[in-house]
């Protein structure tokens, strides 16, 4: 017994005499050195679905692609085009998968040289914040609900009227029996624009309504509290960045498609993938940044407020700050949840989506916590009543609010 107090002791002197951890959320940015500056920047892009993979990347000043398909595939290519692919037996567990493989440049051999993958199982911290998941299957049980999709549906498809009354039928019926899930994969078939129009009718009817706010009440809440920044796309499409939606359509990537043009275009003309990918990547690490990128990295120099990003491009680092590019196991390796609790306030520039699901982490460990969106047009899905709502342009607002403070 003595010899465990005498333990103890020591310890509990040694736990006393260690530094605490320094809240790395309670600092400024980290400033850019000129070496950093001229490094070449290195990107990467997973597109995925049941079926298939797609992956781009750009490495060492060279682009390259990744095309896989799962146990088939699609009928409509020709011979010619099929033997392109190369075909192996992958494991995924207790199951061997069937892949065909197309490789286009220099592809990193291992899923880790490769890095960044968007669908990785550490790509997010938490179930991402979203109050719009699963309203399109609650939207769909309404039976006044059910005239307005089936009129969206029919302008863009060219199903007969009685075939989307029976698609919107059998989702119904999947609801009830194989719960939202199923609902998703049903509507999954119809092009985008289609799914985004009915989103928007939800979004009217269903979303929570977060508060409005003016830069002036914003401005005093920066005084008065810690905040963090978090930037989306928004705010780099000012230099003509692409969103991902955006991408996708430059790319010719439809998920949705059995046979999109991405792969049309990556078997009969791989430069021209190669092209449109390139001219991305140009502008995500060659383009100026933008007037809210050079305000914001001044705003959080004297807020000593860290900037998180979900975009790719350096925009923020041509401002001569350093932004943390999110994932989910950079924050499970470097922000203790503890930490989130003396933050006061995330105010979100251009983010359309909690993607890495870091807004949720946030709210779960700061149930007081508030979110503050600066957006152009639509409100964000990851703000509840209790948020707020800054609408308007950010390479307007962010310089004023640095002129403000």
């Amino acid at each position: 017994m003595q010899n465990f107090g005498k333990q103890f002791s020591q310890e509990l002197r040694l736990s006393e005499n260690r530094e605490p951890v320094k809240n790395l959320l309670l600092e400024g940015p980290e400033l850019i050195s000129l070496e950093e500056e001229k490094q070449e920047g290195e990107t990467s892009f997973s597109f995925s679905s049941d079926t298939r993979r797609y992956y781009l990347g750009h490495k060492d000043k060279k682009s390259f692609f990744l095309i896989e398909y799962f146990d088939i595939l699609p009928n409509n290519l020709s011979k010619e085009e099929k033997e392109k692919f190369t075909k192996e037996i992958r494991s995924q567990g207790k199951v061997n998968k069937l892949v065909y493989t197309l490789r286009h440049g220099e592809v990193p051999v291992s899923e880790e040289e490769m890095g960044g993958l968007n669908q990785s199982k550490e790509y997010c911290i938490a179930q991402p914040r979203d109050f719009e998941k699963d309203l399109i299957s609650n939207f769909v049980l309404n039976d006044t609900n059910k005239q307005i999709i089936s009129e969206i549906l029919i302008r863009y498809s060219e199903l007969r009227t009685e075939e989307i009354q029976q698609i919107i039928k059998q989702a119904t019926d999947a609801f009830h029996k194989q719960g939202h899930e199923a609902i998703r994969t049903i509507f999954s078939c119809f092009p985008k624009k289609a799914i985004k129009e009915i989103k928007a009718k939800i979004r009217e009817q269903i979303l929570p309504n977060p508060q409005k706010i003016e830069i002036g009440e914003l401005v005093e809440i920066l005084k008065d509290g810690k905040a963090l920044f978090y930037t989306g796309a928004g705010i780099s499409m000012a230099e003509g960045v692409y969103d991902m939606d955006q991408l996708e359509e430059v790319l010719g990537i439809e998920m949705s498609e059995k046979t999109d043009s991405f792969l049309k275009k990556a078997v009969t003309n791989p430069q021209e993938v190669i092209d449109s990918w390139e001219e991305f990547t140009k502008v995500a690490f060659e383009k100026p940044a933008t007037s809210a990128h050079q305000s914001l990295g001044k705003l959080a120099q004297k807020l000593k407020s860290q900037i998180f990003t979900e975009n790719i491009d350096h925009l923020q680092e041509k401002a001569g700050v350093k932004s943390i590019h999110l994932t989910g196991s950079w924050l499970k390796e470097n922000v203790q949840p503890e930490w989130l609790r003396d933050i006061d306030t995330i105010v979100t520039i251009g983010l359309s989506y909690d993607d890495r699901g870091f807004l949720s982490w946030y709210k779960e460990n700061n149930f007081n916590g508030k979110i503050i969106a600066i957006n152009l047009n639509q409100q964000p899905p990851y703000l509840g009543g209790e948020d707020y709502m800054l609408k308007g342009d950010c390479q307007e607002i962010i310089p004023e609010l640095e002129k403000s403070l």
